[in-house]
Protein backbone atom coordinates (compact mmCIF):
# COMPACT_ATOMS: atom_id res chain seq x y z
CA UNK A 1 0.00 0.00 0.00
CA UNK A 2 2.92 2.48 0.49
CA UNK A 3 4.42 2.04 -2.73
CA UNK A 4 0.83 2.42 -3.95
CA UNK A 5 0.36 5.77 -2.24
CA UNK A 6 3.72 6.98 -2.65
CA UNK A 7 4.31 6.21 -6.15
CA UNK A 8 0.29 6.48 -8.49
CA UNK A 9 1.85 4.33 -11.51
CA UNK A 10 1.52 1.27 -8.84
CA UNK A 11 -2.39 1.57 -8.26
CA UNK A 12 -3.52 0.04 -11.55
CA UNK A 13 -1.61 -3.11 -10.87
CA UNK A 14 -2.07 -3.16 -7.60
CA UNK A 15 -5.71 -2.73 -8.31
CA UNK A 16 -5.40 -5.95 -10.88
CA UNK A 17 -3.74 -7.44 -8.42
CA UNK A 18 -6.47 -6.89 -5.70
CA UNK A 19 -9.13 -8.22 -8.57
CA UNK A 20 -7.52 -11.20 -8.91
CA UNK A 21 -6.91 -12.35 -5.58
CA UNK A 22 -9.79 -11.57 -4.34
CA UNK A 23 -11.64 -13.50 -7.31
CA UNK A 24 -9.38 -16.44 -6.40
CA UNK A 25 -9.96 -16.26 -2.85
CA UNK A 26 -14.02 -16.23 -3.16
CA UNK A 27 -13.56 -19.16 -6.10
CA UNK A 28 -11.83 -21.10 -2.98
CA UNK A 29 -14.99 -19.84 -0.26
CA UNK A 30 -17.87 -20.84 -2.28
CA UNK A 31 -16.51 -24.45 -2.60
CA UNK A 32 -18.51 -24.79 0.55
CA UNK A 33 -21.76 -23.35 2.06
CA UNK A 34 -19.80 -22.01 5.31
CA UNK A 35 -17.36 -19.36 4.59
CA UNK A 36 -17.03 -15.55 5.47
CA UNK A 37 -15.44 -12.96 3.11
CA UNK A 38 -14.55 -9.74 5.69
CA UNK A 39 -13.76 -8.11 1.63
CA UNK A 40 -14.82 -9.41 -1.61
CA UNK A 41 -14.51 -8.96 -5.65
CA UNK A 42 -17.92 -7.62 -5.46
CA UNK A 43 -16.99 -3.99 -3.75
CA UNK A 44 -13.84 -4.12 -5.59
CA UNK A 45 -14.97 -1.79 -8.38
CA UNK A 46 -15.93 0.83 -6.40
CA UNK A 47 -11.84 1.08 -5.16
CA UNK A 48 -11.04 1.25 -9.15
CA UNK A 49 -13.65 3.70 -10.16
CA UNK A 50 -12.99 6.00 -7.25
CA UNK A 51 -8.59 5.45 -8.26
CA UNK A 52 -10.09 6.68 -11.69
CA UNK A 53 -11.99 9.48 -10.61
CA UNK A 54 -8.66 10.87 -8.63
CA UNK A 55 -6.68 10.51 -11.92
CA UNK A 56 -4.65 6.79 -10.52
CA UNK A 57 -5.45 4.97 -13.74
CA UNK A 58 -5.46 6.47 -17.45
CA UNK A 59 -8.67 5.95 -19.64
CA UNK A 60 -7.22 2.57 -21.42
CA UNK A 61 -6.00 1.08 -17.96
CA UNK A 62 -9.67 1.97 -16.73
CA UNK A 63 -11.52 -0.07 -19.23
CA UNK A 64 -8.51 -2.94 -18.88
CA UNK A 65 -9.99 -3.24 -15.61
CA UNK A 66 -13.81 -3.09 -16.26
CA UNK A 67 -13.39 -5.99 -18.13
CA UNK A 68 -11.89 -8.11 -16.66
CA UNK A 69 -13.95 -7.25 -13.47
CA UNK A 70 -17.38 -8.18 -15.95
CA UNK A 71 -15.51 -11.19 -16.96
CA UNK A 72 -14.41 -12.63 -13.73
CA UNK A 73 -17.96 -11.95 -12.21
CA UNK A 74 -19.93 -13.81 -14.80
CA UNK A 75 -18.29 -16.85 -12.79
CA UNK A 76 -19.17 -16.11 -9.33
CA UNK A 77 -21.89 -18.00 -7.64
CA UNK A 78 -23.99 -15.07 -6.20
CA UNK A 79 -23.11 -15.03 -2.20
CA UNK A 80 -26.26 -15.56 0.60
CA UNK A 81 -26.16 -12.91 2.60
CA UNK A 82 -23.78 -9.44 2.68
CA UNK A 83 -22.90 -8.18 6.31
CA UNK A 84 -21.99 -4.05 5.63
CA UNK A 85 -20.51 -2.27 8.39
CA UNK A 86 -20.90 1.23 8.55
CA UNK A 87 -19.85 4.22 11.05
CA UNK A 88 -19.93 7.19 10.24
CA UNK A 89 -16.51 9.20 8.93
CA UNK A 90 -15.58 11.29 11.83
CA UNK A 91 -15.49 7.64 13.80
CA UNK A 92 -13.42 6.56 10.39
CA UNK A 93 -10.83 9.04 11.06
CA UNK A 94 -10.39 8.58 14.66
CA UNK A 95 -9.92 5.29 14.07
CA UNK A 96 -7.15 5.93 11.51
CA UNK A 97 -5.23 8.13 13.92
CA UNK A 98 -5.90 5.83 16.42
CA UNK A 99 -4.07 3.06 14.44
CA UNK A 100 -0.78 5.81 13.41
CA UNK A 101 -0.53 3.79 10.56
CA UNK A 102 1.87 6.10 8.33
CA UNK A 103 0.57 4.86 4.68
CA UNK A 104 -2.81 5.46 5.64
CA UNK A 105 -2.52 8.79 7.67
CA UNK A 106 -0.30 10.00 4.48
CA UNK A 107 -3.05 9.01 2.16
CA UNK A 108 -4.83 12.25 3.78
CA UNK A 109 -9.06 12.62 4.77
CA UNK A 110 -9.66 14.15 1.26
CA UNK A 111 -8.99 10.15 -0.15
CA UNK A 112 -10.29 9.15 3.14
CA UNK A 113 -13.63 11.10 2.37
CA UNK A 114 -13.82 9.81 -1.42
CA UNK A 115 -13.33 6.49 -0.51
CA UNK A 116 -16.13 6.63 2.54
CA UNK A 117 -18.44 8.93 -0.02
CA UNK A 118 -17.86 5.84 -2.76
CA UNK A 119 -18.59 2.93 -0.26
CA UNK A 120 -21.82 4.82 0.97
CA UNK A 121 -23.80 3.66 -2.39
CA UNK A 122 -22.22 0.43 -1.87
CA UNK A 123 -25.57 -1.72 -1.54
CA UNK A 124 -27.48 0.08 -4.64
CA UNK A 125 -24.61 -0.56 -6.21
CA UNK A 126 -24.28 -4.34 -6.01
CA UNK A 127 -28.07 -4.52 -6.22
CA UNK A 128 -28.11 -2.83 -9.25
CA UNK A 129 -24.94 -3.79 -11.33
CA UNK A 130 -23.84 -6.87 -10.09
CA UNK A 131 -27.36 -8.10 -9.87
CA UNK A 132 -27.39 -9.31 -6.05
CA UNK A 133 -30.92 -8.55 -6.08
CA UNK A 134 -31.67 -11.69 -4.29
CA UNK A 135 -28.98 -11.73 -2.08
CA UNK A 136 -29.98 -10.62 1.47
CA UNK A 137 -28.03 -7.54 2.98
CA UNK A 138 -27.30 -6.65 6.60
CA UNK A 139 -26.00 -3.12 7.69
CA UNK A 140 -24.36 -3.05 10.93
CA UNK A 141 -23.84 0.39 12.08
CA UNK A 142 -20.28 -0.20 14.72
CA UNK A 143 -20.46 3.64 15.67
CA UNK A 144 -23.08 2.54 17.95
CA UNK A 145 -21.08 1.83 21.01
CA UNK A 146 -24.70 -0.12 23.06
CA UNK A 147 -24.79 -3.01 20.05
CA UNK A 148 -21.77 -4.66 21.94
CA UNK A 149 -23.25 -3.79 25.03
CA UNK A 150 -26.59 -4.68 24.22
CA UNK A 151 -27.56 -8.64 24.39
CA UNK A 152 -30.71 -8.09 23.15
CA UNK A 153 -29.61 -6.35 19.97
CA UNK A 154 -26.72 -8.98 19.48
CA UNK A 155 -29.29 -11.38 19.50
CA UNK A 156 -31.53 -9.97 17.04
CA UNK A 157 -28.42 -9.73 14.72
CA UNK A 158 -27.64 -13.50 15.31
CA UNK A 159 -31.19 -14.52 14.02
CA UNK A 160 -30.95 -12.21 10.69
CA UNK A 161 -27.88 -13.82 9.70
CA UNK A 162 -28.65 -17.29 11.07
CA UNK A 163 -32.34 -16.51 9.32
CA UNK A 164 -30.66 -15.20 6.02
CA UNK A 165 -28.72 -18.06 5.44
CA UNK A 166 -31.58 -20.69 6.75
CA UNK A 167 -29.16 -21.99 9.17
CA UNK A 168 -30.66 -23.50 12.13
CA UNK A 169 -30.55 -20.78 15.01
CA UNK A 170 -27.45 -21.60 17.57
CA UNK A 171 -28.44 -22.42 21.12
CA UNK A 172 -27.39 -19.18 23.53
CA UNK A 173 -26.93 -19.31 26.95
CA UNK A 174 -28.55 -16.17 27.81
CA UNK A 175 -25.52 -14.95 30.47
Amino acid sequence: MRRFHLERRWAFPMQLNFLVTRFAQYLCASESDEYILDRSVFGDKIYASLYYKLGYFRDSQFGTYLMLYDSLLKHLTMPKLIIVLSCSFEEIMRRIRMRGRSDEIEAGEEYWRSLYDAYASFLDFVRSEIGLSATRCITLDLGDPAFIHTPERVERFIEEVTEALDMEAPVTTGG
